[in-house]
């Protein structure tokens, strides 16, 4: 996506010139930016960059220690964020440069070269009924007919309430990219990955589903909601990991909140496999050390610090 994005760059400023109509603005703004679209971080995140990245068997975490789930959150939403990267940079390229060609309810960009891919040529399409927006990113062979177009990023856009206020989906058909020759460097493993997003009402949402080569539904999600206020969450479900001794491996269900400040509250379940069922609470202060640890199936001991550091999220709880 990156080396297509920056193929395009320069091909657009030499192709597009010219001034936005007010109409086009309309189609403009149908188009999500990152601040739509992007998990909101806290400050702390920025020294987790590369710690985390694997869940932490249960029973390892320590009171005062360093939460290593709360650390995994924060890479994943990391994670979250360069994907969302990848696919916006595609389409801000269309959203800066004016159209092609102009008609009531429809814009195209293009067709140009795809310098990335040799033989082909590409186009952007945009289509308005009412206040929904419909857009194509397509390629096709180098002098083929319409019929040859085949798409590689589908989208659509319902407005409610003002400014990129509504509803949207995109995706990127990896499956597709692979059946016409192309080379999906990065997501080799992956035959889609589909968003749906809404910011008409906080808290803003954003879920990512990757449906696996060969799989015939999603089976990993990444979803990422938040306030006005800053309160940021992210919810992902993470297959095949080896997080209880045993013989099976565990699906995982994560749900992670933070404060802007970074403190935070995490809760984990076992969806699938070794201790199905199991369910641990946890949560971390600003440095993101462990203040409270919850386990439902150690009658024993299920409790370990002062649940009162455990922040107020519940402006999320909508």
């Amino acid at each position: 996506m990156r080396n297509l994005a920056l193929a395009l760059t320069s091909l657009l400023a030499v192709a597009c010139g010219g001034d936005f109509s007010n109409d086009d603005l309309e189609f403009r703004n149908a188009l999500p930016q990152r601040e739509d679209l992007a998990a909101k971080l806290p400050a702390s995140a920025r020294a987790s960059q590369g710690l985390g990245t694997r869940t932490q068997r249960l029973g390892l975490q320590v009171l005062g220690g360093t939460s290593g789930l709360a650390l995994q959150a924060y890479t994943a939403g990391s994670q979250f964020n360069a994907s969302v990267d990848g696919l916006l940079a595609l389409l801000e390229l269309f959203r800066n440069a004016p159209p092609t060609t102009r008609e009531t309810d429809r814009r195209i960009w293009g067709p140009f070269p795809a310098d990335d891919h040799p033989g082909h040529e590409l186009r952007f399409v945009m289509e308005r009924t009412g206040a929904e927006f419909n857009y194509l990113l397509q390629f096709r062979p180098r002098g083929a007919g319409e019929g040859d177009w085949w798409t590689y990023l589908p989208g659509s856009f319902k407005a409610d309430g003002g400014i990129r206020k509504g509803e949207g989906t995109l995706a990127l058909d990896f499956k597709a990219a692979r059946a016409k020759g192309f080379d999906t460097k990065g997501a080799e493993g992956v035959d889609r990955l589909d968003i749906a997003y809404q910011t008409k009402t906080p808290p803003t949402s954003v879920l990512l589903l990757f449906t696996a080569k060969g799989a015939a539904l999603p089976d990993t999600r990444y979803a990422s909601r938040q306030t006005p206020e800053g309160l940021g969450e992210m919810a992902f479900r993470l297959p095949g990991e080896d997080l209880v001794p045993g013989g099976l491996l565990e699906t995982l269900d994560i749900v992670a909140r933070w404060t802007p400040d970074g403190r935070g509250v995490l809760v984990l379940t076992i969806l699938e496999g070794d201790a199905k069922g199991a369910k641990y609470t946890e949560c971390w202060d600003a440095r993101t050390r462990i203040t409270f640890m919850q386990r439902n199936w150690d009658f024993l001991n299920p409790t370990e610090g002062n649940r009162s550091t455990c922040p107020d999220v519940s402006a999320l709880d909508l």
